[in-house]
């Protein structure tokens, strides 16, 4: 192998989880990838990588490229820990800063099991002493989320157990803040109505502050997260009948609040009830963003699901944004995930996902625009498997297979999804069912008319140009296979009678029926020769008719023969 100047090695990967093994090496390039395509027939759940290897002379090394993925290639995604990923939020540097919402979120991420197990937001655990009390008895639960903190900000090169004990110092001084303050009563009780409570925080010297410990008094009544979130709505609905500047106020701190409880583990549910499928979440997640929706033509999604609307409303009137945006990352995140939206039809989620998309178009109108592409990308990616693929194709004959492959590329996200798209297109083509279909058909004229709309489908679709043209390529090879062995050219000529009626029959069969390129050209050559017989220009001088008829066909023959994406 040392000797060769470029050569193509074939790695083998015969499921996401084993690793990559050389099994072959071949100087063609065409070859290497013709075993590609035989090989994954045997590992329908595996990739091959086909690598270039080209000598370079002045290292005296070898450059690598890879030129084809057969199969599924991708690497194995894996769950991402919530625990230990923590969100990059502004570095805390005073006890007050704890209290803010970017430290109440790092707080959810790295104690979700003591909010959950007390049903606590953070933003009211910052203003309960009785919790506060319970966490630092506990020592360590908050032990545990400092070093998960300190640990996500170590990145730098800075020492771990320096940072940590900064952050221990940071805390403790915040629970005594707290406490502190619930003595001097900077901590306000909501035993009021809503006006008198803002009367009160306009006279602390921390309004804000103080109209946040009075809401997380308001939720220490509520036990759980379906009675949190119906007082939340019962303020916020409150709240719209204030003054402008109060319900601006009251509302940004709102905010906060119902994203924190978006936030919660199994809450959605709780607002969007339950859900046969994520197809069926997306669908009403995606509403609850959407504005006026008692004017939709379609059936809404958040009928008899009061909360939901409620919360719906308040959001397409823009005054809960925090919330808002929370919504829409969980809507990239559940795009970008590995489940089925819809598991019943591949075309049918396809479909689904074209519908959401066009209706985050128009909710977002250009915003985060590529958190959403990349979304749609890592769906696409997601769908374009072979277990996925061979499972939507299992329900169609063999030789209509690759066809009902094509009509997916419509609604596909990402030039890597659609490249794997042509990949399983080209694997089917050479499976030996397939070749088994094809060339063993009984009436060659129709498989072969099958086989030019298949290759029209493919050329006219907006899969990447070059896919294209292999793939094209690969149809037309089977066209020249079905040729050779099925005598049609002699047949046809022998039933034309006359030399310029076969002529004129290969000519139209060439321009009409057969794949682009080499089929069709062999059709083209042998009505050429055809046209070369003894006594025809005389024949054909004295019919002019059959003379045109036959230079048009042979433009149109000559055309089909030149295969291109154009």
């Amino acid at each position: 192998m040392a000797g060769r100047e470029t050569h193509f090695e074939l790695f083998l990967r015969k499921n996401p989880k084993s690793s990559w093994v050389l099994f072959d090496v071949c100087s063609d390039r065409n070859e290497a990838i013709d075993k590609a395509r035989s090989v994954i027939g045997l590992h329908p759940n595996g990739g091959v990588r086909v690598i270039k290897e080209e000598h370079d002379g002045a290292t005296n090394g070898y450059n690598s490229v890879v030129v084809a993925s057969v199969g599924n290639c991708a690497e194995d995604p894996r769950r991402k820990s919530r625990e230990f990923e923590i969100s990059p939020t502004p570095s805390c540097v005073s006890p007050a800063d704890l209290f803010k919402p970017p430290a109440r979120k790092t707080c959810q991420e790295v104690m979700p099991r003591f909010l959950e197990r007390h049903r606590v937001l953070p933003g009211e655990l910052v203003y309960r002493t009785d919790l506060l009390e319970m966490l630092e008895a506990s020592g360590s639960e908050i032990t545990q989320a400092i070093q998960r903190v300190a640990i996500s900000r170590s990145g730098g090169g800075e020492d771990l157990h320096s940072i940590a004990r900064q952050l221990h110092e940071l805390v403790t001084q915040a629970i005594n803040k707290s406490f502190k303050d619930k003595k001097s009563g900077n901590h306000l009780k909501f035993d009021k109505p809503l006006t008198a409570i803002l009367a009160r925080a306009y006279k602390k010297a921390d309004p804000e502050a103080a109209f946040t410990s009075a809401l997380a008094d308001r939720l220490k009544t509520a036990p759980n997260w379906r009675d949190k979130l119906s007082c939340l709505l019962t303020i916020w609905e409150e709240v719209e009948t204030l003054p402008d500047s109060d319900r601006s106020f009251c509302n940004e701190i709102l905010s906060n609040f119902f994203s924190e409880w978006i936030e919660a583990p199994n809450t959605l549910s709780v607002m969007i009830g339950e859900t046969r499928n994520m197809a069926e979440r997306l669908d009403r997640l995606i509403a609850v963003l959407e504005p006026d929706i008692q004017h939709r033509a379609t059936p809404d999604p958040l009928a008899g699901l009061p909360t939901a609307q409620t919360l719906a409303r308040a959001i397409s009137i823009g005054v809960l944004p925090t919330a808002r945006n929370r919504i829409i990352s969980i809507i990239f995140e559940e795009l970008s995930s590995n489940k089925r939206m819809y598991p019943d039809c591949l075309r049918t989620e396809f479909e689904i996902m074209k519908q959401f998309g066009d209706r985050l178009v128009r909710l977002l109108m250009g915003e985060r625009q590529t958190e959403m592409y990349d979304a749609f990308c890592a769906r696409s990616n997601t769908l374009m498997t072979v277990d996925t693929v061979e499972d939507y194709l299992s329900a169609f004959p063999v030789e209509e297979r690759p066809r009902m492959l094509l009509p997916l590329a419509v609604n596909l996200a990402g030039e890597s999804a659609k490249s794997r798209l042509v990949s399983l297109f080209r694997s089917h083509l050479s499976q030996p069912k397939y070749e088994v279909a094809i060339l063993g058909t009984k009436n060659p004229v129709v498989t072969l008319s099958h086989l030019r709309a298949t290759q029209r489908e493919l050329l006219n679709s907006k899969l990447p140009d070059q896919d294209k043209l292999h793939g094209a390529r690969d149809l037309d090879t089977l066209g020249v296979r079905l040729l050779g062995q099925s005598q049609l050219f002699r047949t046809m000529i022998k039933k034309a009678g006359t030399v310029e009626k076969a002529a004129l029959a290969l000519f139209r069969l060439a321009s009409e029926a057969l794949p682009q390129g080499q089929s069709a050209a062999l059709a083209a050559g042998t009505a050429t020769k055809l046209l070369q017989a003894e006594g025809l220009k005389e024949r054909l001088d004295a019919n002019p008719d059959m003379k045109l008829a036959l230079a048009q066909l042979a433009r149109a023959a000559q055309t089909a023969s030149e295969l291109d994406v154009a």
